[in-house]
């Protein structure tokens, strides 16, 4: 399975990796220093973060002289957010949620089957 973000390249997607690891904003610096496998040039990361700023997956605070870079949404939100597109696209959201649960490791679905339960039904209104 990819690590690839949808809608970003490789790179983004690592940085965006680096930046919900941290959990706090980072210094380009810091980013280069995390992706040290990789080798990236300071300048080649300084750019992928303003283009995740573009994007709208990144935000940037000012202190003193450096940029600090933090990921505007969590690893989580972004997850259900693609879960959603997915249900979305699928053509029938009942057939596509009922492949999902029966894919689903026996973990997960114990999770899912306690968050439902919390859940309030709503009853149809004539």
């Amino acid at each position: 399975m990819s690590n690839t973000v949808p809608g970003l390249g490789s790179l983004e997607s690592e940085v965006m990796g680096v930046l919900w690891a941290a959990g706090r904003p980072m210094s380009v610096r810091e980013v280069v220093e995390a992706l040290a496998d990789r080798e990236p040039a300071y300048t080649t990361i300084s750019t992928v973060l303003e283009n995740l700023r573009r994007k709208e997956w990144a935000d940037r605070e000012r202190t003193g002289r450096l940029w600090f870079y933090r990921a505007l949404r969590d690893r989580a939100s972004h997850a259900a957010d693609r879960m959603q597109g997915a249900l979305d696209d699928s053509g029938d959201p009942q057939v596509a949620l009922l492949r999902f649960v029966d894919r689903m490791d026996p973990q997960n679905l114990d999770v899912l089957r306690e968050l439902l339960a919390d859940i309030p039904r709503h009853e149809d209104s004539p």
